[in-house]
């Protein structure tokens, strides 16, 4: 089920409310990023710190579970973000965001796996 605007600020609004570093902030959206670029094709278009509308198509080698990204790819995204100096209220949007759309991954996988 897609998700919209309301959905990413209630959520985020959730995030802002758990009052993370913005060190720990960083480096889950660059995980987050990073593992949805992992498993779409041309995944790398998906940035850190902007709104995309992508039709996502599933990597074929995108088999029943996420591919998992290295920890060197998080850090390189993590230091990307922290070079950009977005706001504590930015992390927090831009978390929700990648997270409802990992989920949204996450759902046609399993999806694809019954299909199997």
């Amino acid at each position: 089920m897609p998700f919209d605007k309301t959905d990413i600020t209630k959520l985020a609004f959730q995030i802002y409310k758990e009052n993370k570093s913005v060190k720990k902030s960083v480096l889950q959206l660059a995980e987050l990023c990073v593992t949805i670029n992992k498993n779409i094709e041309n995944g790398y278009d998906v940035k850190p710190l902007e709104t995309d509308n992508l039709v996502l198509l599933i990597r074929q080698d995108v088999n029943g579970e996420l591919l998992k990204p290295p920890q060197n790819e998080i850090d390189e995204v993590a230091d990307i973000i922290f070079q950009e100096n977005p706001s504590k209220s930015q992390l927090d949007w831009y978390i929700a965001e990648k997270q409802l759309l990992l989920n949204e991954i996450k759902s046609i996988v399993v999806q694809k796996r019954k299909n199997v």
